[in-house]
């Protein structure tokens, strides 16, 4: 068992930085994902679910038909492979506390990655192989 404070851990964030993870268990990742004032997160999906809760602030997660605001206290579930971008429009840090369970080989197949964008000069799909920026991506048709 390991015990955390997740609002210690949030002060240890570098400048510039989006996301520390908190937990990485063989089937199971949990994080905090941080949305300074006028961050907007690129339209991407994950080949496994993702759950996010709104620990401080506010902002907006959009799916290609949907979209919602987003405050302190409220969860979020998002399928795998469904596409959606998080941004922050207003005046303070919004922190998500995320989850995600790994994803299957199946789900990792039928994503072709470990994350996908949309391209916004083609509207193309941009696999990236490990996600987290640590490969470039490839442009797919």
């Amino acid at each position: 068992m390991k015990l955390l404070d997740v609002s210690e851990f949030a002060k240890q964030r570098r400048k510039g930085q989006r996301r520390i993870d908190l937990f990485r268990r063989d089937n199971l990742h949990t994080w905090l994902l941080f949305f300074p004032p006028g961050d907007v997160q690129r339209m991407h999906n994950h080949p496994s679910d993702r759950t996010y809760f709104v620990v401080t602030g506010r902002g907006i997660m959009k799916g290609p038909n949907e979209t919602h605001e987003l405050a302190a206290g409220m969860i979020l579930s998002i399928p795998a492979h469904e596409y959606y971008e998080g941004s922050n429009p207003y005046d303070e840090p919004m922190v998500l506390l995320g989850n995600s369970p790994k994803p299957t080989t199946e789900d990792l197949a039928k994503a072709g990655g470990a994350r996908n964008e949309i391209d916004e000069a083609t509207g193309k799909r941009i696999v990236y192989q490990h996600g987290g920026g640590q490969d470039e991506g490839k442009i797919v048709e």
